[in-house]
């Protein structure tokens, strides 16, 4: 049976925003879990730490058992252990079983990423590959303010427990609609050039890919740099700080252009149109400081999102192309290393004010503006044809 590309995109975005959502559902409801379990809310923040480092052990470790075992198998399976980690969350009765089941759920919601990253580039090729990419990607930004809205809602209205009965359902659900509509794809022969620590190695040793990465490091890393600094620039401006933030999902509209973009100009130029959005929105952002003209505000952050949604797809599709056959294993190291940048980011937001982080974002920037320079120069523009659709 041939299964529809808006059905299966509209599946894996739901997916990738169910899973993003839980990294960020303690942030709003850290007193909330303290005082209910008795325990300082240091001890909270350390189960929030303890779910983002098995995360990233999960993105590494099951792109490469998707690999042997298949990556519908793994999407579809991991949502059900998933589902069933995050009902544990709810049985924490203190601060060491918090940090256990948050650990044993940022260790299960690892296998969606990296493998759906994969599965896309082996069920579909140019345009629509991009464009799912971007979608994916682009829902991950979303669930950085649905996460914490959903989060904060349902504890209102009832209980912080009841947020993970919540997203264990959803979970369980999207477990049965992904065990029905999703289609399977070949599994590789293991053989032992395969092995995880050799082709990590490989990759490590590829100069293209690690100034790719050092980008990536940069991306989410300063999302999360920008709103932290606006979020405590702003205080007791709820109103704006909200706005400021809702506004910016327009930026995620972006995303939806990428393809189009990637096909008439190419992957690089694709890559410094982004940079530069990102760059003006930080200016902007200047402006604001010295105008405090709201509009400024809402333009810089719908800038922001605009090259985060645009760069994200862009540097997916220069990994795959230059990964090609270890593309599964180069897209879990992307995620490992983009969810690393993301876990520092607060450290260094949290030692700025506005204007310094401002400062340090520009800066990031134009490390990556040289990043890609360099990556230009050493691919010579040949992705034009491969990330478009020309394919």
């Amino acid at each position: 049976m041939q299964i529809s590309f808006k059905l299966i995109s509209i599946l894996l975005v739901s997916m990738g925003i169910m899973v993003a959502c839980n990294i960020y559902t303690f942030i709003p409801i850290y007193g909330e879990i303290a005082s209910s379990l008795g325990i300082p809310s240091e001890s909270v923040v350390v189960a929030g730490s303890s779910f983002t480092f098995f995360y990233a052990c999960g993105l590494l470790t099951f792109a490469n058992i998707a690999d042997r075992f298949g990556k519908k198998e793994i999407l579809v399976l991991g949502m059900l252990v998933s589902a069933l980690s995050t009902a544990l969350v709810m049985f924490s009765f203190d601060s060491w079983s918090l940090s256990f089941t948050r650990g044993l759920q940022g260790f299960c919601l690892g296998s969606f990423a990296p493998v759906a990253f994969s599965y896309t580039y082996d069920l579909f090729e140019g345009k629509r590959r991009t464009l799912l990419l971007a979608l994916i990607n682009s829902g991950f930004l979303f669930a950085g303010i649905l996460g914490q809205l959903v989060s904060e809602w349902i504890t209102g209205i009832s209980h912080w427990t009841a947020v993970f009965i919540f997203f264990s359902i959803m979970y369980l659900f999207l477990f049965l609609m992904g065990k029905k509509i999703l289609p399977g794809t070949p599994v590789s022969a293991y053989n032992y050039d395969r092995q995880p620590a050799i082709i990590l190695f490989r990759l490590l040793q590829n100069r293209k890919l690690l100034m790719l990465y050092g980008i990536v490091f940069t991306l989410l890393s300063s999302f999360v740099v920008y709103y932290d600094s606006l979020t405590r620039f702003l205080s007791g401006k709820d109103d704006l700080l909200l706005q400021t933030r809702l506004t910016g999902l327009i930026g995620v509209v972006l995303s939806l252009y990428t393809g189009r973009l990637l096909e008439k100009v190419g992957a690089y130029k694709t890559l410094f149109i982004g940079f530069a959005i990102a760059i003006l929105s930080f200016v902007i952002s200047y402006i604001y400081y010295y105008t405090v003209h709201p509009l400024f505000l809402m333009t810089s952050s719908i800038l922001f999102v605009s090259s985060i949604s645009l760069l994200i797809p862009t540097v997916i599709t220069l990994i795959g192309d230059i990964s090609k056959g270890e593309r599964s294993q180069a897209l879990s190291l992307y995620s490992f290393i983009l969810l690393g940048g993301t876990s520092l980011a607060p450290l260094a937001a949290m030692k700025l004010g506005y204007l310094q982080s401002l400062a340090l974002l520009v800066l990031c920037y134009t490390v990556n503006i040289l990043l890609g320079s360099l990556l230009t120069i050493r691919g010579g523009g040949r992705f034009k044809e491969d990330s478009g659709g020309a394919k």
